[in-house]
């Protein structure tokens, strides 16, 4: 899991291996289902680990998916194939939530109007 989502879904992303990503989760995510792990959860980290795989893949996915729609490079998300910063970008968050068939459901939630006084002192920090 970690090696997956450093090489395609690292500091630089791009289309293809973002894709290349959700499909190899689809695979983690059907070899953790079947992990097992003896003895209990006392000291035992592998225990631990097996607890916490279906979440950390869910996560890995909801973050490669995301950056997926967003089709411009913001903050710590930079795309190699799309280098700049878009007005639409700064006009929605992606939101995930499960969907009726239990799939991840990626929407588009637009961003609150700034007050008057938040957009003061943004300016006045330029």
């Amino acid at each position: 899991l970690q090696d997956l989502m450093q090489n395609l879904v690292g500091i630089v992303r791009v289309q293809k291996e973002m894709e290349q990503a959700v499909e190899g989760l689809q695979k983690l995510r059907e070899r953790a289902s079947k992990v097992h792990v003896h003895g209990n959860r006392e000291y035992n980290n592998g225990w631990h680990m097996a607890m916490d795989l279906p979440n950390m893949i869910e996560a890995s996915e909801m973050i490669a998916r995301s950056a997926i729609e967003r089709k411009e490079s913001r903050g710590a998300h930079f795309r190699d194939d799309y280098p700049d910063k878009t007005a639409e970008g700064a006009s929605f968050n992606s939101v995930i939530r499960r969907g009726s068939n239990g799939e991840q459901v990626l929407e588009r939630v637009p961003v609150k109007e700034m007050t008057a006084e938040l957009k003061q002192i943004i300016e006045e920090m330029k």
